[in-house]
């Protein structure tokens, strides 16, 4: 198995959904990114009110594009929150109660998970992960040893998400890298903690195919 994927990032932006969301009813202006990678998802207070007891739903896909919702607790006063998934893409953000004339702002914040990629746990050498960096960017890669639905690669058997876990020897890269998977990992992907505009990260990941 060879997989070489590129993770080149939008900049930042507060207002990448939508800009002076206000009332009760929020209308997205885009529904993806805009760079085809699962970003966390901000929510800005503009105003100087605490909106911190009520919750918006965000509604979208994952990073392998299954469906998965969120509550996510609005800001309080000035305050910005960020959603604790990944939105590959985004359709509704639903507040629970309107906010009046205040107005919140809907963006991408500066973490990004990458499309889960199936390992061979049972192959006779670990898998090997090589990291091209560009730019200031800080990324782990993470296993996890939850089962996937084989050959369906974006199932999972045991429980809705699978848990994520550091790998021992790529935690915190911010130059270029390689490294061997921790051994009997049923799935990696490459998770970015931070970067600064136009940085950017290339990936390869190797393995054995024998059982």
């Amino acid at each position: 198995m060879q997989i070489k994927f590129d993770i080149d990032p939008d900049n930042t932006s507060a207002t990448r959904y939508l800009s002076n969301a206000t009332g009760a009813t929020w209308t997205l202006t885009n529904t993806t990114p805009g760079d085809s990678l699962a970003r966390d998802v901000s929510i800005t207070n503009d105003s100087t009110t605490d909106h911190s007891a009520k919750t918006a739903v965000l509604t979208g896909t994952d990073a392998d594009g299954r469906a998965q919702t969120e509550t996510l607790a609005l800001p309080a006063a000035s305050a910005k929150v960020t959603s604790a998934k990944y939105y590959l893409t985004l359709t509704t953000v639903v507040p629970s109660a309107t906010i009046g004339t205040d107005t919140m702002d809907i963006g991408i914040d500066d973490k990004i998970a990458s499309k889960t990629i199936v390992l061979n746990r049972h192959a006779s050498t670990a898998a090997f992960v090589a990291l091209d960096v560009t730019g200031t960017i800080d990324v782990d890669v993470e296993l996890t040893w939850d089962k996937p639905n084989r050959p369906n690669e974006f199932t999972w058997t045991d429980q809705e998400t699978p848990k994520w876990h550091n790998s021992t020897n790529l935690v915190g890269d911010t130059a270029d890298a390689l490294a061997e998977l921790d051994r009997t990992a049923e799935a990696a992907r490459v998770f970015v903690n931070s970067y600064t505009d136009t940085a950017e990260i290339q990936v390869w990941i190797a393995q054995a195919d024998d059982k």
